[in-house]
């Protein structure tokens, strides 16, 4: 009965889990600590990607890159890019990113406005500067050679640049929260080994 509880919490702990990166192919690096991004600052050659904020509700629209995310909804955010040194020859990679969410949008316009609307509803207290500008620019998100294709919880991604860099938001959907009534399991199956024990207890002792 022990084993069945611990098989029990361990499966309802990992459904709380919220849509964080979990895996990426050798063309890009999962960093696992959000950064300060700034043009030239921090520089990569292979695209890089970290969790922002997670197990946001929405309250109201939210407008990504050719479509909406309905208010009410629960979502997780990640940045990715590729932000080269100044005076750098062009570098151009492709890497696959898996998240343990369905993606949901990503916000990847040429003047990167999609994702400095949502700036500070994801990247604070990691806002994106450039220097001590947090506007947008041509060239910010993705444009001319570079590519994105996404179905469920995978995004493949090419970026090609030279100077400025590339940098998108993609926004995931959260972890739906266990219902009440399994809670109401959990705690029923310790209730259950309790009785169980008293009872064992109570026939030694006769």
């Amino acid at each position: 009965m022990k084993r069945i509880i611990l098989i029990f919490l361990c499966m309802s702990f990992s459904n709380l889990t919220f849509a964080s990166i979990v895996g990426v192919s050798p063309g890009g690096q999962q960093l696992m600590s959000a950064v300060t991004v700034q043009e030239d600052s921090p520089t990569n050659t292979i695209q890089q990607g970290f969790n922002e904020k997670q197990n946001v509700l929405l309250t109201t629209n939210l407008n990504y890159t050719g479509g909406t995310i309905a208010s009410g909804t629960r979502v997780d955010s990640h940045l990715i890019f590729l932000n080269t040194e100044e005076g750098t020859k062009k570098i151009d990679t492709t890497a696959v990113w898996k998240f343990s969410g369905d993606i949901l949008g990503i916000m990847s316009n040429g003047n990167g406005s999609d994702f400095m609307n949502s700036n500070t509803l994801f990247g604070d207290p990691n806002n994106f500067t450039i220097g001590t500008n947090t506007g947008t620019f041509n060239g910010f998100g993705l444009e001319g050679n570079d590519e994105m294709s996404f179905t469920g919880n995978t995004l493949e991604l090419r970026m090609l640049v030279t100077e400025p860099g590339d940098w998108i938001r993609v926004v995931t959907a959260s972890a739906v929260p266990l219902p009440a009534a399994v809670w109401l399991m959990g705690s029923g199956l310790v209730g259950l080994i309790g009785y169980s024990r008293k009872n064992k207890q109570q026939v030694v002792n006769v």
